[in-house]
């Protein structure tokens, strides 16, 4: 090999050197600060800083820091949700999370002991910790949780971004996942609620029983009163069929007393010996035994008495 194609060669891997550390690619989503030195080139006024696509630095003097431009989530662990107290002394369980993205990255870089994220997500948890603290205190229960909440959130959110631009980065959204009580707290309204329930529960069972004795007592009435009427309606049948009998039993004695007479004499018998075993000792003499002594020789008075 002559010594100009190795002086080529070594030129060529010289620059390919010289272009993998002069050159550097930022994706897309992504942003990057060169710092020449250890500081931010352009300073951090008017910061010099690479959007996506392919850029040169010098080498061995520029370093380059990327930082993911993207949204991003704060976001708390349910063992570590906050804690704060309404206006009227009611202690509330808050879990929250907020959406944020880097707005200002020379401001971000510097405010944040270089480009820490999880510096900057510590320091804004912190900010919104008391600034959900401040709203939570300036309302009640109800406000917080139903009647307000979307005015609070409104407010947390302004807040939240306008203390987020010292660390150059926008709160976009905050919001509430759920709000519960402390558990000894819970344990108690628990019970107070079931006492309540119960309590209730009773009152409606006695309301109940209350309405049931009306309705038994007015139902009771009813039947007095229906049976009154079918009692007195009865007796009025009754005593009509009676009136009824009699004019008939009148009429027929009166067309035929001797035939009268003799069927009540039957019935009489009937009465008297029901029975086949039944003896009756006494002596056969009166009206009772005209018709035992045979009916040729037995005439009918005009009074209607029978006599042999």
């Amino acid at each position: 090999m002559t010594p100009t194609r190795i002086g080529a060669v070594i030129a060529v891997i010289v620059v390919l050197v010289l272009a993998n550390f002069s050159l550097f690619t930022v994706q897309e989503g992504q942003a990057a600060l060169i710092l020449r030195l250890g500081k931010i080139v352009g300073g951090s006024e008017t910061p010099k800083v690479m959007e996506p696509g392919l850029h040169c630095k010098i080498p061995f003097i520029d370093t380059v820091r990327v930082f993911d431009m993207r949204m991003q989530e704060l976001s708390i662990p349910v063992s570590q949700a906050l804690n704060v107290v309404t206006k009227e002394q009611t202690y509330l369980v808050v879990d929250y999370f907020a959406k944020w993205r880097i707005s200002n990255l020379a401001k971000f870089y510097t405010s944040t002991g270089g480009g820490n994220v999880h510096q900057s997500e510590m320091l804004l948890e912190q900010r919104l910790n008391d600034i959900v603290r401040a709203e939570y205190g300036k309302r009640s229960s109800d406000q917080a949780i139903s009647a307000d909440r979307a005015r609070m959130m409104t407010t947390i959110r302004e807040e939240a971004n306008t203390i987020g631009k010292d660390q150059g980065i926008s709160v976009i959204d905050v919001r509430i996942l759920q709000i519960t009580l402390p558990k000894d707290v819970m344990d108690s309204v628990f019970k107070r609620m079931a006492a309540e329930r119960k309590q209730f529960a009773e009152a409606k069972r006695a309301e109940g029983i209350e309405k049931s004795e009306a309705i038994k007592a007015l139902a009771d009435q009813k039947v007095t009163v229906i049976k009154a009427q079918a009692i007195t309606k009865a007796a009025t049948i009754r005593a009509s069929g009676d009136l009824n009998a009699a004019q008939i039993y009148a009429t027929s004695y009166g067309t035929d007393p001797s035939f009268y007479a003799f069927y009540r004499s039957l019935e009489a018998y009937e009465k008297a010996f029901s029975q086949k075993t039944d003896l009756l000792v006494i002596k056969p003499e009166g009206q009772f035994f005209n018709y035992f002594h045979g009916t040729s020789h037995n005439t009918v008075t005009k009074n209607n008495k029978v006599k042999p």
